[in-house]
C-alpha cells in the first residue's frame, strides 16, 4: 500500500536521495537503511519506502510512522484489492481488463488502485463475483454417460436370456480394444445398470 499523499521510492530513487550510486548505497548503506526503514506494506519487485521516512533516517531523525487512517486515495496492489473485495489478485487483474474494475495505474513497474476502487469492487454483486482466495475447485464436472455401459449391460441381458453366447471381459476386451482390467470394470458398470432397471421395472 501506498499511503495518500505519501510518495514511494524504490532502493534506486533512495540511493540517489542519498548522493550516491545505488551499488555504493547497496555496499555501504543498505544494512542500515533496511534496520531502520522497513517496506510499505503489500510492496515487491521492487520493494517500496515511504518517501518521509526515508528523508528522516538520512538526516539522522526519527524516523516517523505510516499514517494508520484509511483514505480512500490509499494505493493498493492487486494482493489488496483481493482481500477488500474477498476475491483473488488474478481475479482482480482479470477484471481490470474486461472493465468491472478501474484499469488501475501503472507506478515502481506494477499496477495499483485506490482503496476507493477496492471497496467498489467488494460491493459489487454480479453474476460471477471470482474465486475466493484459497478457493481449489469449481463445482464437480458431470460425467457424459459411457455409451459402452448400455451395450454391454444389453449383451449380458441377451446373454441371460438364452438368445448370444456368453460375455466375458476377454470378448469385451476385444470388441471395444481396450484392456482386460477395463473390460471387467465396464462388465460390473453395465451389471450394476442393469441391476437397477430391473428393479424400476418392478416397482
Amino acid at each position: 500500500m501506498i499511503p495518500h499523499g505519501r510518495p514511494a521510492l524504490d532502493l534506486d530513487s533512495v540511493a540517489r536521495r542519498a548522493g550516491v550510486s545505488p551499488a555504493t548505497f547497496d555496499r555501504n548503506h543498505r544494512k542500515a537503511f533496511r534496520a531502520a526503514v522497513k517496506p510499505l506494506p503489500g510492496s515487491k519487485r521492487p520493494l517500496l519506502y515511504d518517501a518521509a521516512q526515508v528523508d528522516a533516517h538520512l538526516s539522522g531523525k526519527s524516523v516517523p510512522p505510516l499514517p494508520t487512517e484509511p483514505d480512500p486515495s490509499d494505493l493498493l496492489t492487486d494482493a489488496e484489492v483481493g482481500a477488500i473485495a474477498g476475491v483473488t489478485a488474478s481475479t482482480i487483474r482479470y477484471d481490470a481488463t474486461t472493465g468491472l474494475i478501474a484499469a488501475g495505474r501503472e507506478l515502481h513497474g506494477r499496477r495499483w488502485w485506490t482503496r476507493a476502487e477496492a471497496e467498489a469492487r467488494a460491493t459489487r454483486k454480479p453474476q460471477y463475483k471470482g474465486r475466493t482466495p484459497g478457493a481449489r475447485d469449481k463445482t464437480p464436472r458431470s460425467r457424459r454417460p459411457d455409451q459402452r455401459v448400455d451395450e454391454i449391460a444389453a449383451e449380458l441381458h441377451q446373454a441371460a436370456a438364452g438368445h448370444r453366447g456368453p460375455v466375458n471381459a476377454g470378448v469385451i476386451a476385444v470388441q471395444y480394444g481396450v484392456s482386460t482390467r477395463t473390460a471387467e470394470r465396464l462388465m460390473a458398470k453395465a451389471r450394476a445398470a442393469g441391476q437397477g432397471s430391473t428393479e424400476e421395472s418392478t416397482t
